[in-house]
């Protein structure tokens, strides 16, 4: 039998012309017997709610974290969604800024393997050197080294040039900047690819000056004043810092050379 306007398959009445006001049928759909009879039973979901005096209903996903939640929930347990409106929940106050541990060691006191092994945390800024402890870095690009190492390289050796950088703390950082990482090193050898982010780093404890490589990928070397760099040069030990003296040459990367000068 069709409905007539106004009432669904199942007899009741509705002001709604498509969708029952009393049990929710579609107003030109089969009525509930008919679907009944026509439709066999399906078995059971395997979530079921936490309502357990009604049928099982399968559960849903919050469109905004993920969860998986009751059918019939109004919010999302894990973050707040609200289910009706759609709206999802506030963010929360950031959390506050975690100091930086204190260590036991001042790297300003010059002991290098306590910088070593804060070099992959935050510790704060170094103080600045008096001007009698400082040493110079003279940087260049070495086409000699390149001869030993340019297969690291992504590029040809640039020129010759030469540069000079003052070690006026206590820690300087030596690598490649990097904005996203907030890195900018004090030795900032951008122009060589085959330089880490985080290469190495010089620790001046009075008049001594050491250089300790900072697990690196393609290694530091340390030459004495002289000497020159074979296919038999070793890299120093990652994390242990080698004493450099005056008129010493620092080797990395793929041309870069730094001579140490004392101050």
């Amino acid at each position: 039998m069709s409905a007539t306007a106004g009432t669904c398959p199942n007899g009741h009445a509705s002001g709604d012309a498509e969708w029952c006001d009393t049990c929710g049928a579609p107003m030109g759909g089969p009525s509930a017997a008919a679907s009944a009879a026509a439709t066999p039973p399906t078995p059971p979901a395997p979530f079921t709610s936490t309502d357990t005096s009604g049928p099982a209903i399968a559960p849903v996903s919050c469109p905004h974290c993920g969860s998986m939640n009751a059918a019939d929930n109004l919010f999302c347990e894990s973050c707040g969604y609200d289910f009706t409106t759609g709206q999802a929940p506030e963010p929360g106050p950031a959390p506050e800024p975690v100091a930086a541990a204190a260590t036991s060691t001042d790297p300003a006191a010059g002991d290098p393997a306590a910088v070593a092994a804060a070099e992959a945390g935050v510790v704060e800024s170094p103080p600045v050197l008096p001007a009698a402890s400082a040493w110079i870095v003279v940087v260049e690009v070495d086409p000699a080294w390149f001869a030993l190492r340019g297969e690291l390289a992504d590029q040809p050796c640039p020129p010759p040039a030469t540069s000079t950088v003052t070690l006026g703390k206590a820690v300087s950082l030596v690598g490649r900047t990097s904005q996203s990482r907030s890195l900018r090193p004090e030795v900032a050898l951008d122009g060589d690819t085959a330089v880490s982010r985080r290469h190495a780093q010089f620790v001046i404890d009075g008049a001594q000056l050491s250089v300790i490589d900072l697990s690196s990928t393609n290694g530091t070397y340390v030459v004495s004043a002289g000497e020159e760099p074979t296919d038999a040069s070793q890299p120093i030990v990652p994390g242990v810092p080698a004493i450099v003296a005056d008129g010493d040459r620092v080797y990395l990367g793929a041309w870069s050379r730094l001579t140490l000068r004392a101050g």
